[in-house]
């Protein structure tokens, strides 16, 4: 009989060991999750024109679902064209200067000039001889000085004309100066740019959505001029979408960018999404008066931002969140 009682009282020592153990075991899982409260953040875009112009039209109302590179909104072109014409013409009249200078003289050119030197050559030699004809018959007496003298001009003049002549042959034979080229290709190349500069003006006279999301409000209207500081419409993001939390600092060391967590709503319960860090402040920060955390105490915390994919736009912005992470791995 003693020996009855003595295993019996040893399997229910064994068993409230073995109660007790499980008892600890959960509660130091539990130690391990850290739980964090916050709210689905208010992502939103500001979509604006890259230059000021009339607004021509707006293609989406508030509420309207986009998907990224969807057209929303067209400026007025007409002055813009006007413009790229210009702009072609200025660059056509730059390169034919530049090809003309590039490629030297025409032949054409050249033999004009040759024939030119011949003919100041030709009459720079009867120049010459009615000089010598004039000196000789002044010092004969036959002629007066006057008109020796008056010969002789003729001659220097003539002498002139030949090295005029000679020179403009000897440059168009050389062709244009160096820098005389380098600069017509210099304003060549502006003029290009100036064109390009107007052609993506026109392809940036229409407004995009630069990712997925909903129109949350339409700042101005067809017929207003608008400019880079306007804002013409407002995006809300679709997804990802990032809940907003608040980690005490003690606990900050049990948390890295990419970790895994599970993410809570009420409208949604027992269907949790699945989300991960997506960014941890490097500053801290005293709690903001509109987060709780467990200590339900004004302490240092940092900011931190839990992605989550919602392609179905089911979170609404500002809903409250319950972010659980399982903590570090053992």
């Amino acid at each position: 009989m003693k020996k009855v009682t003595v295993v019996i009282l040893i399997l229910l020592l064994a068993a409230g060991a073995v109660f007790w153990w499980s008892r600890a075991n959960i509660a130091k899982e539990k130690s391990k999750k850290i739980v964090l409260y916050g709210n689905v953040d208010d992502r939103q875009i500001n979509l604006s024109f890259q230059y000021s112009e009339r607004i021509a039209e707006i293609l989406k109302e508030e509420g309207d679902v986009v998907k990224k590179g969807e057209l929303l909104a067209k400026l007025e072109t007409e002055r813009i064209r006007n413009a790229i014409e210009a702009a072609r013409a200025a660059v056509n009249a730059s390169r034919a200067k530049y090809e003309k200078m590039k490629n030297g003289s025409r032949k054409e050119d050249i033999e004009i000039a040759r024939a030119i030197l011949f003919g100041a050559k030709a009459k720079l030699y009867q120049a010459q001889q009615d000089h010598k004809r004039q000196v000789t018959l002044k010092d004969a007496s036959a002629v007066s000085v006057q008109i020796a003298e008056k010969a002789e001009s003729v001659c220097l003049l003539s002498q002139a004309a030949v090295r005029a002549a000679q020179s403009e042959l000897d440059k168009l034979l050389a062709g244009e100066r160096p820098e005389d080229i380098a600069l017509a290709k210099a304003e060549y190349d502006k003029a290009r740019a100036n064109l390009q500069i107007e052609e993506q003006k026109l392809r940036d006279a229409v407004l995009t959505a630069p990712c997925d999301g909903i129109i949350r409000s339409r700042i101005q209207h067809p017929g207003e001029m608008t400019s880079p500081q306007k804002s013409v419409l407002t995006l809300a993001v679709i997804s990802p979408k990032w809940i907003r939390v608040y980690i005490p600092e003690t606990r900050l060391t049990n948390i890295k960018n990419g970790d895994r967590a599970e993410i809570h709503f009420d409208s949604m319960a027992g269907k949790p999404l699945h989300g991960w860090v997506g960014f941890i402040s490097p500053n801290a920060e005293f709690t903001p008066k509109n987060v709780e955390t467990e200590e339900l105490r004004t302490s240092l915390v940092y900011e931190m931002r839990v992605m989550v994919n919602d392609p179905e736009n089911r979170l609404k912005l500002g809903a409250p969140a319950t972010v659980i992470f399982a903590g570090p791995a053992k």
